[in-house]
């Protein structure tokens, strides 16, 4: 029971006498006892491992406090602490003989009733697979069912289908399958997708649904309606625009019935899919039930998740593997999620014995299932359970800190990593040679993931194909928190829907759960009272904490709150080590000069909240490793982030003063650092540099680029990836050294906002390059860019917006040209006229998009030669769109046949009338009119 919190601990305390062995060298041994008598399984062990780390780090602060200073004053007070350290030693001593009675008395008791200790956890995987992927078995005739009626023009009564069935099925893993087919992009012009959940804001649903209706210009506009506002122009935009919606997860009756306003079903070819567990939700609708899988399909799906690090080497099973692999689909009654789960289970074992072993421990966790919270998912909950129990010891907290998360959130696996460093969860005994702690957390959430724990989300344009986030299923989630709160491990109160989360703990009067995750939201009123009051409340019922997280509501701050002065003040808050206040607005100036008092802390986020300033006293967090104030307005933040001598990873938005970076020589990951925000010369100095994204402003008189440059090329220092935004203003056009860019092996993405590019003096061969993105917008261009950006053999991801061609019009794009180009915008290129795609090049480009290229003279031919080609956006003059593709006549224009071929194709005229038309790759080529026009969405983020 208390494996969780008792191999955190432990690794904390060896991590920290490891950093402060200096001071500690006059009790380490005892300390050591302690650690390896800390291993028996109970609550008690767990209340002494987190004392233990408490009297550590209480006296690892105080020493380090006592030596400060400088000069004479610092050897003088060196000597004045000899005395106070040897006080100290002797009381940390004393502390940790009391620590040791009580275990050692515990543990006698634990060993008459046949307790055993646990044994130690092993180390993790090295060599983890960094291609996680998400198998889909069966379903092929629901998908094709499915597609059917939502494609289908004359079926107006199924104008809302809802898939229903228990959860682990795979409903929403089939609708992001239909979200994505092909036949419904081509048969609806606008997509939105959005996860309900149990805790439904009708107004933030109506926002994130008409945010992905409405074109990129209007989009901030959205966040300023009001309800009846909102409703008004969803409804208007789909019936005027032909579109697909996703409610994904939808569980109350009533959340429905406040949504559907919203919806023209009888006045628009629009349409909605509904997953959800309530048969009963949508009655009068289309309702169509998902099954189980099959014994053959649920094999399939055991054998792809069980046999996934091993390549299918042992796909080809036994007879009697086979026979016992089938019996273990049984037992988790045909339901996907507990058989990805189980084949986690079964990866690392190869044996018919080891199998077996498995296949009695399900039988014996679902023998003890005595029903869940709905009929029918005590035995699945039982299963999950089983998945977990089998984790390594140090991955548990790991899994269990998810909970913390919303319902159906993408977890920034970024910020996770910080999160899990912070708290001591990533063991430094696991790194390998030149890793970080980062690569060691990432190792963490692969192997996760490949146990089928959590799912994963990838990000597609970058080199290495990092995960860009994370999330649990709904089910793995309700265990996750059920087993997270047994075990005392963290406190989730969601206050969001109007509920009272505080009723289900008011009777612990003993709460040693050390970590508290509030929810709050935006856009209601709350029974309980004002925001402030209920954070209040919470605080109040909690116990000492090490870890503080409070979400409030998503884009823009709407949530008002003014920082909790109790959490300075209140020993119980003495010992936080992760502090985050998301998305809020703070009255006043924001964090007190109080703040200094979490002399422990590791981590403090204030992303998505809006403030005023940051106190100077946060220059007196000396363990602070993460920081992050990527707040929306511009923040003062005084000039002391130089003496927080132990930060790592620091995130930057906007900053209205220069900074000096002198000294942080831990620093491995600095977000949006500029010249405007230190000096350049600064950088040289932080020698663990792992990551940069940097924002360049400069002129023709003043231009530091070269000396950005210098730094990036380099053999000083260890950065693995570079992102630089150049911005080049000024009356005098400035000139950028576009070869000494691409020559930066380092330089993974590239923005070059105005300024002039001379292609034509690039000559080849280019240095080796990992750039993968690049966004060239306002530039003048000289050259033909196509003949240097096509020999970057990294590159996924190319816009041209808004350039000019000087002194040339064409562009050609050579055989064997970009290689790995997935996207590619094409956007206002004045003086552009001929557009050449050689046969053999862009072998795959999935996304183009061609607008406002007004001199343009045809669409390219080659473009009928790239097969890999899924989506096309034009849009041009109305001239172009008829006498190139549609045809004088209406029976085709030169151009149709070029394009034929592509899946998706949206067509969108200006001019005198605006039209938006849907081209289906058929022989015969119609234009489909519509009553508006709905700009194309960019293909640029």
């Amino acid at each position: 029971m208390g494996s969780e919190a008792v191999s955190l601990a432990l690794g904390m305390v060896k991590d920290l006498l490891v950093e402060e062995g200096r001071f500690l060298s006059g009790v380490a041994d005892q300390v050591k006892e302690v650690e390896a008598e800390l291993k028996t399984d109970a609550m008690e062990i767990r209340r002494l491992a987190y004392r233990t780390e408490d009297v550590l780090e209480k006296f690892a602060v105080e020493i380090e406090s006592r030596r400060r200073g400088h000069g004479f004053r610092k050897a003088f007070r060196r000597f004045a602490c000899l005395i106070s350290e040897g006080i100290s030693l002797h009381r940390v001593g004393s502390e940790i003989a009391s620590i040791k009675t009580g275990i050692n008395s515990l543990t006698t008791n634990l060993e008459t009733y046949g307790v055993i200790a646990l044994s130690k956890s092993t180390a993790a995987e090295t060599n983890l697979s960094h291609q996680v992927e998400e198998y889909f078995v069966g379903m092929k005739d629901d998908i094709r069912q499915l597609v059917s009626l939502i494609t289908d023009e004359g079926i107006r009564s199924h104008r809302v289908i809802s898939v229903h069935g228990m959860g682990g099925l795979g409903k929403t893993t089939l609708a992001r399958k239909i979200y994505k087919h092909i036949e419904v992009e081509r048969a609806f012009k606008q997509f939105a997708w959005v996860s309900v959940t149990q805790q439904c804001n009708t107004m933030t649903v109506f926002r994130d649904i008409l945010k992905q209706l409405v074109p990129d210009q209007r989009k901030d506009s959205v966040g300023k309606m009001d309800e009846r506002k909102l409703v008004g122009e969803l409804y208007k935009v789909q019936k005027e625009t032909k579109s697909f919606v996703v409610l994904d997860d939808l569980w109350k009756i009533e959340d429905w019935e406040c949504l559907k306003v919203a919806f023209p079903f009888a006045e628009a070819d629009s349409k909605i899919l509904i997953t959800t567990r309530n048969q009963k939700l949508v009655e009068d609708e289309f309702l169509y039930p998902l099954n189980l899988l099959n014994e053959d399909e649920g094999w399939e799906l055991l054998q792809k998740r069980a046999f996934a690090k091993r390549n299918g080497a042992d796909c080809e099973s036994d007879p009697l593997l086979e026979a016992v692999g089938r019996a273990i689909v049984r037992e988790c009654g045909n339901l996907p999620l507990a058989i990805s789960a189980i084949g986690g289970v079964l990866t690392p074992k190869t044996s018919l014995e080891e199998w077996e072993t498995v296949k009695n421990d399900v039988d014996s966790y679902i023998r003890m299932s005595e029903g869940g919270k709905e009929q029918g998912y005590g035995a699945v909950l039982q299963v999950l359970a089983l998945s977990y129990d089998e984790l390594p010891y140090h991955l548990k907290p790991c899994f269990l800190y998810l909970g913390q998360f919303r319902e159906d959130e993408d977890i920034d696996t970024e910020m996770l990593y910080r999160m899990w460093t912070a708290e001591g969860m990533v063991s430094s005994d696991h790194r390998g040679k030149g890793e970080t702690l980062t690569d060691v957390a990432e190792r963490y959430l692969y192997e996760m993931a490949s146990r089928s724990m959590l799912q994963v989300k990838f990000d597609e344009f970058s080199t290495s194909r990092n995960v860009e986030s994370c999330y649990l299923h709904d089910l793995m989630r309700d265990f996750c928190l059920a087993r997270g709160k047994e075990v005392e491990f963290l406190k989730l109160l969601d206050f969001r829907g109007g509920n009272d989360p505080l009723s289900d703990y008011s009777t612990e009067r003993d709460d040693s759960t050390p970590r508290c995750s509030i929810h709050m939201e935006d856009g209601k009123k709350h029974g309980l009272g004002d925001v402030d009051s209920m954070i209040s409340r919470a605080l109040e019922a909690s116990g000492h904490l090490r870890s503080l997280t409070l979400s409030g509501g998503s884009g823009y701050p709407e949530v008002r709150i003014s920082f909790p002065q109790v959490i300075c003040d209140s020993n119980k808050f003495k010992y936080v080590k992760v502090l985050k206040f998301e998305g809020y607005r703070f009255m006043g100036k924001g964090l007190p000069k109080g703040i200094k008092k979490l002399v422990n802390l590791r981590f403090l986020s204030l992303k998505n909240s809006d403030l005023e300033t940051l106190p100077s006293s946060i220059g007196q967090l000396q363990y602070l490793e993460t920081l992050d104030i990527r707040v929306y307005d511009p923040i003062k933040v005084p000039d002391v982030l130089c003496k927080l001598k132990g930060l790592k990873h620091l995130y930057f938005s906007v900053v209205v003063r220069r900074l000096s970076f002198l000294g942080l020589s831990k620093l491995e990951t600095l977000v949006d650092f500029g010249n405007d925000v230190g000096d350049l010369k600064h950088l040289s100095g932080l020698n663990n540099l792992r990551f940069l994204r940097a924002i360049m402003n400069i002129s023709k008189e003043k231009n530091d680029l070269p000396q950005m440059l210098n730094y990036l090329n380099s053999n000083r220092h260890k950065l693995r990836e570079a992102q630089l935004e150049i911005r080049a203003y000024g009356e005098e056009e400035v000139v950028l050294p576009f070869r000494d860019l691409l020559s930066c092996h380092c330089l993974h993405q590239l923005t070059i906002i105005s300024g002039r590019c001379e292609f034509q003096k690039v000559k080849p061969p280019l240095s080796p390059s990992n750039l993968s993105e690049l966004l060239l917008l306002g530039c003048s261009i000289e050259g033909d860019p196509m003949s240097v950006l096509g020999n970057l053999p990294n590159l996924r991801r190319l816009s041209l917006m808004s350039v000019d061609l000087v002194e040339r019009s064409v562009m050609i794009i050579d055989e064997n040209a970009f290689p790995k180009l997935a996207s590619l915008e094409i956007f206002r290129i004045k003086n552009l006229e001929k557009w050449v795609v050689a046969q053999g090049s862009m072998p795959n480009l999935s996304d183009l998009a061609i607008s406002g290229c007004e001199e343009l003279e045809m669409i390219p031919d080659g473009l009928r030669f790239i097969t890999t080609l899924r989506k096309l956006e034009i849009r041009m003059p109305e001239e172009f769109i008829v006498q190139r593709i549609h045809g004088i006549d209406g029976r085709g224009g030169p151009d149709r046949d070029k394009i034929s071929r592509v899946p998706v194709i949206k067509i969108e005229s200006y001019g005198s009338i605006k039209n938006k038309h849907l081209i289906q790759p058929t022989d015969d080529i119609s234009s489909e009119e519509s009553s508006s026009s709905v700009d194309c969405k960019s293909s640029h983020h």
